[in-house]
């Protein structure tokens, strides 16, 4: 047995032969322990250097998948990128080539992949006070203010609410067609209460082919003004929607995209039993250039209408287009403008998206026809400093009725705002706005309404935007 351990023991050491004779007699308690510890010795030292060459391993592997990656994913264009809103809503937008809004420090890098995440949102309180009742409570939309109320009724109203508090989640990983972005929003405007969660977003886009819920083809989202209200003007397009779309870049900034999106006809036709369906998607084209001061964006919409009574159903064309614009003029002031019309569009011209004003019965009371929509509004932002800001904006919409509507049918709205934005330190920002609008329906009477919001909204960090 001793002679055994003698040569156990020189095997394991791997040490010439004088060692092992050195045990050729039997080895007394404190030499067994010695040969333990150079043994438990030389097992930490073959693990830690196991445990380098692994990471020396992972480190070359990912160079190795970096240099056959695409690059990150380019910002921007600065006249875009320096625009600050007070609802942050150009963050959420799908780019070409999934460009960033904001710094690339705002993502944190996940250990051990090339991917990356940024974790984002902001908690906000809204103070709204009205004088009389303006309608929706939450948001101003002058199409939902009640006219012919008795002066009994004309009271004045106010509320706290934390509704368009968000939250984020933008996944980016690179893969060999480019950057894939995963993105997803929750707000609390679901229709189980004042905080009861909504989804905004979810999709994900990868070699500019991008499937989701998330903002409709056809708005501008850049050509947003700065308002603290949720809605914004009239005239807006605030809608989020299913859909599958396309991007192609052009050269010089240019860019086309295609996609086809979830269809809804709204048409209540009165004094019928029938109903509306949707034969097809709405499919929209968009045409976008962006420069070094700002960008220009054109659209155009056709919808497939159907309504069907009894055995009878009929399919008519909606479509329409619309132009946004955003340009920096003096220094940090920018200037953005909408315009949008069409038939049968009225879905997607926010302050008459709940009119049901799709579709009517044409002039003779014997077909369905789709009814004109137009909209538009122009929005001015000034900076008074680094901190300071004002934004002013003014905006209409209108329906082209027809003899078949109510003479409490919606027929235009008039909407003005200006608010005061102020930073005072890192991510808090504060504002006040004042905001004015009209409701008039076909018969010619209407009402008017104005609101003061008190706004105070807390970023989950504080991000600076891309600078030249």
């Amino acid at each position: 047995m001793k002679r055994h351990l003698t040569l156990v023991v020189g095997l394991a050491l791997c040490s010439p032969p004088a060692a092992s004779i050195a045990f050729a007699q039997a080895p007394d308690q404190s030499q067994i322990d010695q040969l333990r510890q150079r043994i438990d010795l030389m097992q930490q030292q073959m693990l830690d250097e196991l445990a380098r060459l692994r990471q020396e391993l992972a480190k070359t592997e990912a160079q190795a998948v970096a240099r056959q990656l695409p690059a990150p994913p380019p910002p921007l264009p600065v006249g875009d990128a320096q625009a600050e809103t007070f609802s942050r809503d150009r963050e959420t937008v799908a780019r070409v080539d999934n460009a960033v809004a904001v710094a690339d420090r705002a993502f944190l890098s996940i250990p051990g992949t090339p991917a990356r995440f940024k974790v984002d949102g902001y908690a906000k309180l809204d103070t709204i006070v009205d004088g009389k009742p303006a309608g929706n409570p939450d948001q101003f939309i002058p199409s939902s203010m009640p006219v012919g109320l008795s002066d009994a009724l004309e009271t004045a109203s106010t509320t706290l609410h934390v509704r368009q508090t968000r939250l984020n989640l933008d996944f980016r990983s690179p893969t060999e067609l480019g950057e894939f972005r995963t993105f997803a929003e929750i707000d609390f405007y679901g229709s189980g209460g004042p905080v009861d969660p909504r989804m905004r977003h979810f999709y994900g886009q990868v070699a500019n082919v991008l499937i989701g819920q998330t903002w409709t083809t056809f708005t501008d989202v850049d050509a947003y003004p700065d308002t603290l209200d949720f809605a914004g003007p009239v005239g807006i397009s605030l809608l989020r929607q299913a859909q599958l779309r396309y991007t192609h870049p052009l050269t010089s900034g240019q860019s086309l995209a295609f996609a086809i999106e979830r269809p809804l006809t709204q048409a209540p036709i009165l004094g019928t039993t029938g109903a509306a369906y949707n034969p097809a998607p709405d499919v929209v084209v968009r045409y976008r250039l962006d420069g070094s001061e700002g960008h220009v964006q054109a659209g155009a919409i056709a919808r497939a209408l159907g309504y069907r009574i009894g055995e009878r159903n009929t399919a008519k064309l909606g479509a329409g287009f619309n132009v946004g614009a955003a340009w920096n003029l003096y220094g940090r002031d920018r200037l953005q403008a909408y315009v949008v019309s069409g038939s049968g569009i009225a879905r997607y011209v926010d302050n008459l998206a709940g009119s049901n004003a799709d579709l009517d019965l044409d002039d003779a009371a014997t077909d369905v026809t789709p009814l004109g929509a137009f909209g538009g509004y122009v929005g001015y932002t000034h900076h008074w400093s680094s901190q300071l800001r004002s934004t002013a904006t003014a905006g209409y919409t209108s329906i082209n009725n027809t003899a078949g509507q109510l003479a409490t049918a919606f027929h235009d709205s008039h909407y003005f705002s200006a608010n005061v934005i102020w930073n005072p330190a890192g991510a808090l920002n504060v504002g006040v706005e004042y905001l004015l609008g009209t409701h008039r329906i076909i018969s010619g009477d209407d009402a008017h309404a104005s609101r003061l919001q008190f706004s105070a909204k807390y970023d989950f960090f504080r991000k600076s935007v891309l600078t030249p």
